[in-house]
């Protein structure tokens, strides 16, 4: 697909040295969710979200593998997080972004390439990490280049880009309204609350109550 921009997004080195930070250590995955994030928002035109409605973010990381970091890149750029509610997870096994606009319905899917990534595989800074080194005691030498590279290069030469212009999204509305649990005391939103026989119950409680007589 062919994707013109003006001009791309850079991340600074104060941006990448504070995602490192909230992130908890260096690696080239978190950099490149970064990026992507920016990326997308470039071709949207849009800016960082602030609330939970004006962007939703889908990443297809799993749980448990490589490159998994990309999603922390991801709510640092965009602003889509899970507190806000506006970072959704797909867990694919996939290294993607998807970018909504809930209010023009537009959209756009950034991946990195797949024969990119598989290169990840042979590169000594995942053979250690495959070994469980963890991150942050290996040699810089080892981890600098590959962010380095990551941030600098084309990013056409990085990742694939298809765009949507109506992307299919149902919007949830915000619940402001809480009730307590009548079995443990706890404050439940009252849309993840079951009401019976005048008393309200929380999902653990009420399945512990359903479940009482087996």
């Amino acid at each position: 697909m062919d994707i013109r921009l003006a001009s791309e997004t850079a991340v600074t080195p104060e941006e990448l040295h504070a995602a490192q930070y909230f992130h908890g250590h260096k690696c080239p995955a978190m950099p490149q969710g970064l990026r992507a994030g920016h990326l997308a928002m470039d071709i949207l035109g849009v800016e960082r979200a602030r609330g939970g409605g004006e962007l939703i973010a889908v990443v297809e990381t799993g749980y448990h593998h490589f490159s998994g970091c990309f999603a922390d890149g991801v709510q640092f750029a965009t602003g889509c997080t899970t507190g806000k509610g506006n970072l959704e997870r797909n867990p694919l096994g996939k290294f993607a972004l998807t970018l909504l606009e809930p209010a023009s319905g537009r959209a756009v899917r950034v991946v990195p390439k797949a024969e990119r990534m598989a290169q990840c595989l042979n590169m000594d800074f995942f053979k250690l990490r495959a070994q469980g080194v963890p991150p942050w005691k290996l040699d810089p030498a080892v981890v600098d280049p590959l962010i380095e590279d990551v941030l600098t290069r084309p990013w056409q030469e990085i990742f694939d880009v298809e765009t949507f212009e109506h992307y299919p999204y149902p919007r949830q509305p915000e619940v402001f309204e809480a009730v307590r649990c009548d079995e443990c005391g706890e404050l439940v939103v009252t849309s993840y609350a079951t009401r019976i026989e005048e008393r309200w119950y929380c999902r653990p409680c009420l399945d512990r109550r359903l479940h009482a007589g087996r």
